[in-house]
């Protein structure tokens, strides 16, 4: 339970850095929308519906992989492709999501 409570401390002072910056507390998916459009290798200002549910994916990807779930691969596209690692977990998906999102930030400068 000290686990659960320590990510779950850990990912509100990312939250909070949000509502410093922006004014407003973020869901999971604005956070996992803004980490895709970061490491995106596309550069459009505007998305449809789609596109952005696209880099919401590559955001959830990208904290799995900072977790090792999954692990970057070559691809002969622009876009990041993964696999999944043989890393398994019972736990609560959202909270593995917001432990990822934790170690994205962690040295992130605001």
């Amino acid at each position: 339970m000290e686990v659960v409570e320590s990510i779950d401390q850990k990912f509100k002072a990312v939250e909070f850095q949000f509502i410093r910056r922006f004014k407003k507390k973020p869901s999971l998916e604005a956070i996992l929308l803004m980490i895709g459009f970061q490491e995106s290798p596309e550069s459009k200002q505007t998305r449809d519906k789609e596109e952005k549910l696209d880099l919401i994916n590559l955001g959830v990807l990208i904290v799995l992989e900072k977790l090792g779930y999954f692990q970057k691969i070559v691809s002969d596209s622009n876009w990041p492709a993964f696999e999944p690692t043989d890393k398994r977990s019972e736990e609560n998906k959202e909270l593995i999501i917001k432990q990822g999102i934790v170690e994205y930030f962690k040295d992130y400068t605001w």
